[in-house]
């Protein structure tokens, strides 16, 4: 009893003792199985191995004799008086009698011999050693004629079974003749060689209930069957018939079921076409087995309880581990566990233990987060204002820096801000400042001591110490670790990074303006491009080259290059403006990109008034674009953009002018309206007040596709986008760029990037 309620009251005991024996009982389950199975296999085939080895002796026997007899039968066809008996028209008797007495000596000398006949065709008669003088009689009470009378053909030179109803075994004998008509030599054996053999055999097997047969190629047996409970039966001999006629010279095989299943092995002779069988009882086999089952049974079932007895003790001494850990968590052992029958000891332990983590890590939690706040804050002080934190304030931070050694500051601007900020969410958002922060702070800590602070804005501030032990050149190692840093959010976060830093100061005083400057050269990313690094030596000279005057003759050559259409002109000009450009003052930069676009803008006023075909363009959207750009390479290709919109449009006759402009408003509809399920040529000629046909044919006479091409262009290119950018479904995203028919979206999308949505997001995961 105690030891039942011991177990009972241990869950988790309980749970290993009923593993181990149900991982006992399942694997001498599946072994006995396996056993069982294996062993009617294996029984089944000892069985043909030795029915196998019989038939292919007494095979071997046959094919023997059958050999033997017809040498036998040759040899004796040249007999001088079996060529006389064959061939006489006339028979003497004495001279027969002589003859005769001659040819029983010959068969006497052989111990299975049984006769030699001869058939004379020209008088018609039996010239047998078994026979007396009557010519009639062929020796064997005339089953040597009625069988030659009953057959069209007779097989020559090989055995040739001669049943009758007044013997118990046919007579075997051997034709030899020159045509059917003529006279024939008639060798026969005596079939006690064999029959008599296989009788005794089949005596000899488990109560006379195997039997050993030997059957023509029909598989009609060759003797008298035994009266015994197996015999070939209709069924057999059609099985072994249709075997051999399919080419099959050997088989095992389990027939019929229940109390009439049985075992039937055969093989064929080539030589004689006899076929050897064997009919055996499947119970003489299964017998023999079950013998062999039930002693296993008992076996199985002594070591399966004496497995049932090792696992208890065996999962006993496994739980006390366990036990004694239950014992360390709570002097009361079942404390919380007695009360709560669905827990056992290990998850109880496992939630003390979680409870106890839990909390320790609550508490570390905090403490790094007060930690964290009380750092940003202070740091965001002091790169805002050196003056606003006291000495006192500064040491009671937990620094990775040292303030009384060099400081240098670093900014990291991201580059393409704007279009960040707006496809961006803020969830989002969070996660790259926490992922940059983290990032910055681990790569380059590797090199340097630092300290990483994200800004309100569009940038993160690194505060950069000493360099750590042994690693060299404090720059160099500095530069390697921010591109390293650069190198691995464009990898993993698609962010282009640009850093800017400043002047290396002894007193962490001067940082505040060490901020300013490093915020200051920042704006030369214009020049040098995104993803670079900007020291101050790299833009020195820009900031000491604070002088600038826009050449007089840069814009005459320009005006005449706008006015007479000369683009060579115009672009060697522009080249040369951006050129001085790169060694301006980042203000002067500026004053010479607005100064251009107001010379232009002036330019086209000039001529719109002194001719009546008129030059269209937004001056005001275009300065939005050229100021929203970082770099000079895209504001340059903008200025040629605008240059060649001013001849298109010069050049442009006014019918063709029209339909450009008819163009343009039917893609500017499109672009805003493609999320409309009933957007179509149709719909947009009537907004126009113009004809379908008209429409259609001025669009592809200018874009060179139809519009519902364009309409299905447009909104694959937005889809392309939301799956890039959004976590929507792909049924969402499909209603949101203008489709209701999902097999027509994913039709439509592969056919143009050659991929499905659903592979085309699964890829971006990965490389993700």
């Amino acid at each position: 009893m105690n030891i039942i309620r011991l177990y009972k009251s241990r869950k988790y005991l309980l749970k290993l003792l009923l593993s181990i024996t149900v991982l006992m009982v399942v694997f001498l389950s599946v072994s006995t199985t396996l056993l069982y199975y294996n062993s009617d296999k294996t029984m089944l085939q000892m069985q043909q191995q030795a029915e196998l080895k019989v038939m292919s002796q007494i095979k071997y026997n046959i094919d023997y004799m059958h050999e033997t007899l017809k040498n036998i039968t040759l040899s004796t066809s040249f007999d001088n008086d079996v060529v006389y008996l064959s061939n006489i028209d006339v028979m003497d008797g004495g001279e027969l009698a002589q003859k005769l007495n001659r040819l029983e000596k010959t068969v006497s000398k052989s111990s299975f011999l049984q006769s030699i006949t001869i058939y004379n065709a020209k008088t018609g008669c039996y010239y047998s050693t078994l026979s007396s003088l009557n010519c009639k009689d062929d020796g064997l009470n005339g089953v040597i004629d009625q069988y030659i009378q009953s057959q069209k053909s007779i097989p020559m030179l090989t055995f040739v079974p001669l049943p009758s109803d007044k013997m118990l075994s046919p007579a075997l004998a051997m034709f030899l003749y020159d045509n059917m008509s003529g006279s024939k030599l008639i060798v026969t054996i005596k079939p006690s060689w064999l029959f008599d053999n296989l009788t005794n055999m089949n005596k000899m097997t488990d109560e006379s209930r195997s039997s050993i047969f030997i059957t023509d190629k029909s598989g009609i047996p060759l003797m008298a069957q035994q009266q015994g409970k197996d015999t070939l039966t209709d069924t057999i001999q059609s099985i072994i018939r249709e075997k051999v006629s399919s080419g099959v010279n050997q088989d095992y095989l389990v027939h019929g079921s229940g109390e009439n299943k049985s075992i039937l092995s055969f093989m064929s002779s080539n030589k004689s076409g006899w076929i050897i069988a064997s009919v055996q009882p499947y119970e003489v086999v299964w017998g023999k087995l079950s013998k062999m089952r039930i002693i296993s049974f008992f076996i199985i079932i002594g070591f399966l309880f004496l497995s049932i007895a090792s696992s208890l003790l065996i999962a006993y001494r496994l739980y006390r581990p366990i036990e004694n850990l239950l014992n360390q968590v709570t002097s009361n052992r079942r404390k919380g566990v007695d009360d709560k029958t669905d827990v056992d000891e290990l998850n109880f332990i496992s939630t003390a233990y979680q409870d106890a983590i839990h909390q320790l890590v609550k508490h570390e939690s905090d403490e790094h987060s007060k930690r964290d706040a009380l750092k940003t804050f202070a740091l965001r002080r002091l790169i805002s204002d050196a003056s606003l934190p006291t000495p006192e304030e500064i040491e009671q931070v937990d620094w990775d820096i040292n303030f009384n050694q060099e400081l240098q500051v670093c900014v990291l601007l991201i580059d393409d801000f704007a279009e960040f900020e707006s496809n961006t969410s803020d969830v989002e958002k969070r996660m790259y400042k926490f992922a940059i922060t983290n990032i910055a702070k681990e790569l380059v800590s590797k090199y340097v001591n630092c300290e990483v602070v994200p800004m309100l804005n569009d940038h993160f501030v690194l505060l950069v110490g000493d360099a750590k032990e042994a690693q060299g050149d404090h720059m160099s190692s500095l530069t390697h670790a921010l591109k390293e840093l650069q190198q691995t959010l464009l990898q993993y976060y698609r962010l282009s990074i640009t850093v800017s830093t400043g002047e290396r100061v002894d007193r962490y005083q001067q940082v505040s303006q060490q901020y300013g400057l490093a915020i200051e050269n920042a704006s030369y990313r214009i020049i040098f491009g995104k993803g670079s690094i900007i020291t101050p030596d790299l833009v020195r000279h820009n900031n000491e080259n604070i002088t600038f005057q826009f050449s007089t003759d840069t814009e005459k050559k320009m005006t005449e290059a706008i006015k007479s259409g000369q683009e060579k002109d115009f672009q060697e000009q522009l080249v040369q403006l951006f050129q001085q450009m790169k060694v301006m003052h980042y203000n002067n930069i500026l004053y010479a990109i607005l100064h251009l676009l107001a010379l232009v803008e002036n330019i086209v006023r000039e001529m719109n008034s002194r001719t009546v075909r008129q030059v269209s363009l937004d001056f005001k959207r275009q300065v939005q674009l050229v100021m929203k750009q970082e770099t000079l390479e895209p504001i340059y290709d903008l200025i040629l953009g605008i240059y060649q919109d001013i001849q298109k449009q010069r050049t442009q006759d006014v019918k063709d002018q029209s339909n450009q402009i008819l163009t343009d408003t039917v893609k500017e509809m499109i672009e805003e309206q493609y999320w409309d399920l009933n957007l179509s040529l149709q719909s947009i000629a009537a907004a126009m007040k113009l004809s379908s046909a008209h429409v259609s044919k001025q669009f592809r006479l200018h874009e060179s596709m139809s519009i519902s091409e364009y309409i299905n262009d447009v909104r694959l290119r937005k889809a392309l986008e939301l799956l890039e950018t959004k976590d929507y479904s792909i049924n969402r995203i499909m209603e949101l760029v203008g489709y209701n028919n999902e097999g027509y979206f994913f039709k439509l999308f592969k056919k143009k990037f050659g991929i499905t949505p659903k592979e085309y997001r699964f890829k971006i995961v990965v490389q993700e």
